[in-house]
């Protein structure tokens, strides 16, 4: 009888073990809903963003949104950096753009070299208010302002995909 309680345990403790590995992602965060998914020239061929990799990734960035605040007062965007997510996602040698992709599929195109030299960021707060659908979220493109070539009409609202080109 002990031997028989003994095995059924085991055999409950092994299958929860492997529930627990198979749900493992290794191409990004599982732990919600994806808010972002990367994907194009990078490791893994895709990663995901959810609300889990946002909380531990985040930076702040003042500037002035266009779209979001009172009409000249900076705000306080929170997100990851464009920067951040080249570090996270490994895109191979030859990628040229970053495109910021939204809901209707419109396209945002950043040069990877300014990806890499500005704080352009993929925001999912303005003012530590977290960004719903009515006010361009859940994620949205936030440019600082020496980012100078890169307009009002650059900020992507409901940014869902990012593809590395």
């Amino acid at each position: 009888m002990k031997k028989t309680i003994l095995f059924v345990l085991a055999t409950i403790l092994m299958m929860s073990l492997l529930v627990g590995c198979a749900a493992q992602n290794t191409s990004g965060s599982t732990t919600g809903p994806a808010l972002v998914t990367v994907k194009g020239k990078i490791a893994n061929g895709s990663y995901v963003l959810d609300q889990a990799a946002f909380d531990a990734n985040s930076k702040e960035l003042k500037t002035f949104d266009p779209w979001v605040g009172d009409k000249g007062k900076d705000v306080t965007e929170k997100g990851i950096l464009l920067k951040d997510l080249i570090t996270m996602v490994k895109p191979s040698s030859d990628v040229k753009t970053v495109s910021l992709i939204g809901t209707d599929g419109k396209a945002f195109d950043v040069a990877f070299e300014d990806a890499q030299k500005y704080d352009i960021m993929l925001s999912h707060w303005v003012d530590g208010t977290m960004l719903d659908q009515k006010n361009g979220g859940p994620v949205k493109a936030a440019y600082p302002k020496d980012a100078t070539n890169y307009k009002p009409e650059n900020w992507a609202w409901w940014v869902v995909t990012v593809e590395f080109k």
